[in-house]
Order: C-alpha cells, then structure tokens, then sequence
C-alpha cells in the first residue's frame, strides 16, 4: 500500500508542478520546476519498485495510477486559479483624525498590472467567466496563464501603463495643487483599490473626494469598482466628475495628432482609423454609459477631422479586440479605398494595453497591405498635455458645482 500512496502521491505533485510551470512568473518557476523534477523521481522510484514485483496486472494499475494522478493534480491546480485573487487589505479608519479643509482627488484606472502576476490575471480572467463574457474549460485555464505570462515576456516583462497613469496624477496635481488635499489613483484590479483608498483617505481625516475616471468610464469593470467601494460605506463623500471624453479640447488635441502624422500626404489620399480599445458583447448591456460616451467621443473626432478637409469615405472607426469591425478588417478596406497612407489613432485607450502594444501591429501586418501604402500608428494618449488638461479641467469643474 506505501509504494501506491507513493506513486500516486508523486503522479498528482507532477500534474500540479506542471500547472506551476505553465503559469509561475519567471522569478518563480524554478520552485515549479524543482517540485516537478522531485515528483517525476518518485514516480520512478515507486514505478521500479511495483514492476520489481514481476507481475503484469501490477504494473498495468501502476501505469493507470500516474496517468489517473498526473490528470487529478493538473485539474486540481487549474481549478485553483481562478481562486488566486488577491484580497485587499482595508485600513481601519480612525474616527477622530482632524479634518481636512480639502477634497482629495481620486483618478480611476484600469490599467494593466506592471508585471504579470498570478494574481492579477486570476481575478481577470474570473470577471470575464462570471459576466458570461468567455467561457473556459477548467483543462484550458493554465494555458490561458501562459498566453498573458508571454505577452508580458513580449514587452520585455513590464507594461509601462500605470507609470503613465501615475504621471498623469502627478502633472494634474501641479495643475491643481491649490483645490486639492492629494491627488492619488485607484485600481480597477490591483491595489490600492477605490474601496481601500477611501478607508484610508478616512483615517487621513478627508470627508470628501472628486472621482475622475481615467478610461472607459460608465463601463462594466469601472462600475464594478464603484458599486464595491459604496458596499463599503465609507465616510468620505464621493463627488464624480464628468466623462473627461466628453472633452472638446481632448478630441482637438487627437485631430491635431493625426494632422501631425499626415505631413507631405494628400488629405484625400488619407485614411484615418478611430481604434477603440473594445469591450465583450456580453458586457455592452451592462455598461450603456461607456459605449454611449465612446461613440460620442468617436463623432465628436469624426467631425472635427471631416471640418479640417479629411474625406468622410476615409474614416473608420474599429476596435482592437472583442468588438467588429475589426483592425484587420478596417485597414483593408481603407486600403481599397485607395488611401496609400493609413493613421491608426487610438482614440478611448488613456495609456498602453497589452492589446494595443502587441495584437495591433499583428492586426495590421495581418492585412497584407501593398508596400507603397504607408501606416502610422499613434501611441494611447499616456501622459499626453490634452488628457492631463482634461482630468484636470472634469476634476475642477466637480469641485465647482459641488461648492454651488
């Protein structure tokens, strides 16, 4: 009985390591690797010492155990990932901190993590399954680990998106340095969440908080985030300010970056494609709000660029992923159009997505353009002049109709 326990045991540590390998960080892996190599000789081990029993029927079960307890301990681990999620921690508030006599400014983000963690894509991954927005088999869900883990290893193992994200906070607290206690940020998926970022502005003694979103605002993952900060009923009172896409000057300020891009070039020999960062179908019902602002948004550009001489025939708007009508499939047709010189202009995307970085430029190359037409790809608006102004312009303007 030992010597099955044994095997059986090292078959199942052998389905779980190798879950670990798939889905570790790279600073991790070697733990996964070392636990595997160990279970992999204890397989050995134990499988000599039944087949040392010269019987057949012996070593026949023996064989069944290592594939029955490989696939257990992989189905085991995969079915452990979605449960990963980090739990942020909430700082007890302390109810007789003094005051402050200023609001503090929250901004939003759902940017990406900086690194690939576990953790991170867990709980990703588990907002897609449980809104109905992808479906998974549990077999399935450490290779869908691997795929991030290596679109991180594409970027040289760090998204440059939050360090935008924070840049932003820090040029609009110079701006409003003067109407504002702090400036921090939230994350959609991270921390400091909107919740424990309350908390703990409570403690500091803040009673009040401008909440400007830096992205898809009004959308599902946004939402979410709100809907658990109030959940956590919070003394500090949460004043939202407007879509900062709603901005004219912000629309402007993208019109003037893709003129910037079409020197030397014909305007009526010029495409121009509006990329929106997209969203899952399942999730646009959920989130009216945000496709209503994006749209607005995209119109608003549309129109702006039809008034400096762009042909209506020659602008498209699309999106990177989830939605139709595709990149690809956009290109090609401007491409037909006769346009020899294509601008991809993100246009709701505040900072870098891995989407943006990586499945955009294979989206292009996917289309198999003719060599004499030309593609310029703008960068997301990171900490671009326009959307700092934009931030601080909706965080000013909440402060001022909250004091009316």
């Amino acid at each position: 009985m030992p010597l099955w326990l044994g095997l059986l045991a090292g078959s199942t540590g052998a389905g779980a390591c190798f879950v670990g390998l798939l889905v570790a960080p790279r600073r991790s892996q070697f733990i996964a690797f070392f636990g595997l190599i160990l279970s992999s000789v204890l397989i050995v081990r134990m499988f000599s010492l039944i087949a040392a029993q010269d019987a057949t029927s012996a070593i026949g079960l023996a064989v069944f155990f290592v594939i029955a307890g490989i696939a257990g301990g992989y189905w085991a681990a995969a079915a452990a990932l979605p449960h990963a999620i980090a739990q942020p921690k909430i700082t007890p508030s302390v109810t007789d901190a003094e005051p402050r006599e200023l609001p503090a400014l929250i901004l939003l983000s759902c940017a990406e993590a900086e690194r690939y963690r576990i953790a991170s894509t867990a709980r990703v991954i588990e907002r897609l399954v449980t809104s109905d927005a992808l479906r998974l088999p549990t077999s399935a869900l450490p290779f869908v680990f691997l795929s991030e883990k290596s679109r991180y290893r594409a970027l040289g193992d760090y998204n440059p998106a939050r360090a935008g994200v924070m840049a932003v906070a820090d040029r609009v607290a110079e701006i409003l340095n003067s109407d504002f206690g702090t400036v921090t940020v939230a994350w959609c998926d991270g921390s400091p969440t909107l919740r424990t970022l309350l908390a703990d502005l409570e403690s500091n003694g803040y009673r009040s908080a401008v909440l400007a979103t830096l992205g898809p605002e009004g959308s599902f993952v946004t939402m979410e985030a709100e809907h658990e900060a109030l959940e956590g009923a919070s003394g500090v009172q949460l004043i939202q300010a407007e879509s900062i896409w709603r901005s004219d000057h912000l629309a402007a300020r993208l019109v003037e970056r893709v003129i910037e891009s079409c020197r030397g070039a014909q305007l009526s020999e010029v495409g121009v494609l509006l990329a929106g960062e997209g969203q899952p179908v399942a999730w646009e019902p959920l989130g009216k709000d945000w496709c209503e602002r994006e749209n607005y948004f995209n119109q608003r550009v549309k129109l702006m660029l039809l008034e400096r001489g762009f042909q209506e025939r020659n602008i498209r708007i699309s999106w990177i992923e989830w939605q139709a009508p595709d990149i690809t499939e956009t290109v090609r047709h401007l491409a037909a159009l006769g346009c020899n010189r294509l601008v991809i202009a993100p246009t709701t995307l505040p900072h870098i997505t891995l989407a943006s970085a990586l499945d955009l430029k294979r989206s292009i190359e996917a289309a198999r353009l003719a060599e004499e037409v030309r593609v310029v790809t703008l960068t997301p608006w990171g900490d671009d002049a326009g959307i700092v102004q934009a931030v601080a312009d909706t965080a000013h303007a909440a402060l001022a109709r909250h004091a009316e």
